[in-house]
């Protein structure tokens, strides 16, 4: 089977010759194209090449366009810092005062920032690569963009003090998800929603469900009437708030490795798919047998439970290993077989 054809056996639950299995990695993948880490992220076209040679050598059924979670931000304006060997970093919120909302505009996805650059480099890889590997765009969600607008602190206790605020805000970060999404599937590439400080690790399941949910599930909605599955990462602990996520009516669930793949294949059942788990920690400082025990962990509960495919919790990080990398993947081939 092709990598194409697992995926796709993954969510109808169909035999397959293993699981489909891949790694999310951004800026560690820079050394393969000879360009720093800064330089990763900074042109695309370089990161498009990046991810084209780790798949070339690891064989991994999903390439994922891993960028950066601040290239909306940086579009509308905000200043980001490319650290060599860091993922990049804010320097201030565009909404240190609520009141700046007002005159904020949303980017355009055709000529605001890196945005074009990276509709540009999601075309370049499917253009090469998309008959024999599905490719991912993966852009913010409208939670984690408010949170980059305003800050985590601010806007949690904005929540209390100011709630139709946020929600005011919630309404612009979701327009600005889908002007941006459109792009990226327009380039032929799948979509993923990062929603990664919507989990229990930074917020109470009340706040998610009462200022994420909603708009969670008005983005997917959006796009499934456009034919178009979206993708859910959430990083951190989920457990209390499986049942919601679920509920957002994303068709495949990317999940962390502090929560409970068994509960997340339990509440998926057969609505939706359920991606990562591996801890992206056993790429820094774990062993060839770390990453073993890991793979065969998850492996044992999702090739019992089915709808799953097997990836790392969350990007590894630029401080990472690539050889450890593709010992995961050379694992993953081998352990991830079914018969």
């Amino acid at each position: 089977m092709n990598s194409v054809e697992r995926v796709k056996a993954a969510f109808r639950r169909r035999e397959s010759d293993r699981l489909p299995f891949y790694p999310i990695v951004s800026g560690l993948a820079a050394e393969l194209v000879g360009v720093s880490t800064a330089d990763y992220y900074r042109d695309l076209d370089k990161m498009a090449d990046a991810q084209m040679r780790l798949h070339d050598e690891t064989g991994q059924d999903v390439i994922v366009m891993m960028s950066d979670l601040f290239m909306e931000v940086e579009a509308m304006g905000a200043e980001v810092e490319f650290p060599e060997g860091e993922v990049p970093r804010l320097k201030s919120y565009l909404l240190a005062e609520r009141a700046s909302l007002a005159s904020l505009s949303a980017p355009d996805p055709a000529s605001s920032g890196r945005l074009p650059a990276y509709v540009a480099a999601c075309a370049k890889v499917v253009g090469a690569k998309g008959r024999q590997v599905p490719v991912g765009g993966v852009i913010c969600g409208p939670w984690t963009l408010a949170v980059n607008l305003r800050g985590a602190q601010e806007l949690i206790i904005d929540t209390v003090e100011d709630p139709g605020f946020v929600h005011d805000l919630m309404e612009f970060t979701s327009g600005v998800t889908r002007a941006f999404g459109d792009a990226v599937t327009g380039a032929g590439a799948g979509l993923s929603l990062s929603e990664a400080p919507a989990s229990i690790s930074l917020i109470s399941p009340k706040i998610f469900k009462e200022f994420v949910l909603p708009y969670l599930k008005d983005t997917v909605a959006y796009f499934g009437a456009k034919k178009t599955g979206v993708t859910l990462h959430i990083c951190g602990f989920i457990d209390p708030i499986m049942e919601d996520i679920v509920s957002s009516g994303a068709v495949a669930i990317s999940m962390d490795q502090p929560s409970s793949l068994d509960r997340m294949l339990t509440a998926c059942g057969s609505r939706c798919v359920v991606i990562g788990n591996v801890s992206t920690g056993v790429f820094i400082d774990g062993t060839r047998d770390d990453i073993e025990r890991e793979v065969r962990r998850c492996v044992e509960i999702g090739k019992e439970r089915g709808g799953y495919i097997l990836s790392t919790g969350c990007e590894i990080s630029p401080k990472g290993d690539l050889d450890k990398v593709r010992m995961f993947c050379e694992l993953a081939a081998s352990m991830g077989g079914f018969g």
